[in-house]
């Protein structure tokens, strides 16, 4: 391009080509790094008609033809930037607005845990690991035992405080790998690859000893939340939902034998 101002290209119409720099630039480069590319060629292309007319290599005609032609390359240059810059603006709008969505779809708002959804595609991850790479994993299903009775006793804003309070535990007391989400109502699931059963039952345990330390606080209520909880192994030959359903069994079984328990299989 810098050629083409300097010799003048064919019969003096090589800057002609500049103007299309600022577009293919901006569409490639961005904004930011397309405007300071854009500076440096528009200070190349300006030392290109003074090398052009100092060395004698071409001769514009009119004069005043070099002048017009960086004037108009700027215009130019600055509404496509102003395009650019609304085009990026509209563009992250959009981006921001899929993510909200994308987030809206997937976590619960209340408890900011993944929701149902989202939890079943894990399982499915899961699944397959478990099929692919003999990668199994536990189940945890929990049930906060006695919520209704909560619920009607304290106020619905107390039993949301408890559900958050319930997955602030989750969180801290399940391994990084492990998946927690709000499966519906009091009702959660976690998900924990590569572990035995009698290690789900170790981190049933924890959330049980947390559970005893940490009292739920509303104002001037505060209750000491209890849940139950169902521990089984995924088999590699069972189907998500059966898998969902064993642990569904062991954890009626917990309630039958008195609440605030695991039992396993």
């Amino acid at each position: 391009m810098l050629y083409l101002v300097v010799t003048g290209g064919a019969e003096g119409t090589g800057p002609i080509w500049i103007f299309i720099v600022s577009p293919v630039t901006y569409s490639i480069r961005g904004l930011k790094r397309g405007t300071f590319d854009i500076f440096i060629f528009l200070l190349a292309i300006m030392l290109g008609f003074y090398c052009a007319d100092m060395f004698n290599i071409y001769e514009y005609k009119p004069a005043q033809f070099p002048y017009r032609i960086v004037f108009s390359f700027i215009i130019v240059a600055l509404l496509t930037g102003f395009y650019e810059q609304s085009r990026e603006k509209y563009s992250n709008k959009i981006i921001a607005l899929s993510q909200r969505n994308e987030r809206l779809a997937t976590i619960d708002p209340l408890t900011e845990l993944p929701n149902r959804r989202h939890a079943m595609n894990k399982l499915s991850e899961f699944k397959k690991e478990h099929a692919y790479k003999g990668i199994p994993f536990v189940l945890l299903l929990a049930d906060v035992d006695n919520f209704k009775k909560i619920n009607d006793k304290y106020g619905h804003n107390f039993g949301d405080e408890a559900l958050i309070h319930l997955a602030k535990i989750f969180k801290k007391n399940i391994p990084q790998n492990a998946v927690a989400s709000r499966w519906g109502g009091e009702e959660f699931l976690i998900a924990i690859p590569n572990v035995s059963v009698a290690e789900g039952v170790n981190v049933a345990d924890k959330i049980h000893d947390s559970l005893k330390k940490a009292a739920v606080s509303l104002r001037t209520n505060t209750v000491n939340l209890t849940i139950s909880i169902g521990v089984v192994q995924s088999e590699e030959n069972r189907s998500i939902d059966l898998d969902i359903k064993h642990a569904d069994q062991q954890l009626y079984k917990a309630k039958e034998q008195g609440k605030n328990r695991t039992c396993s299989a």
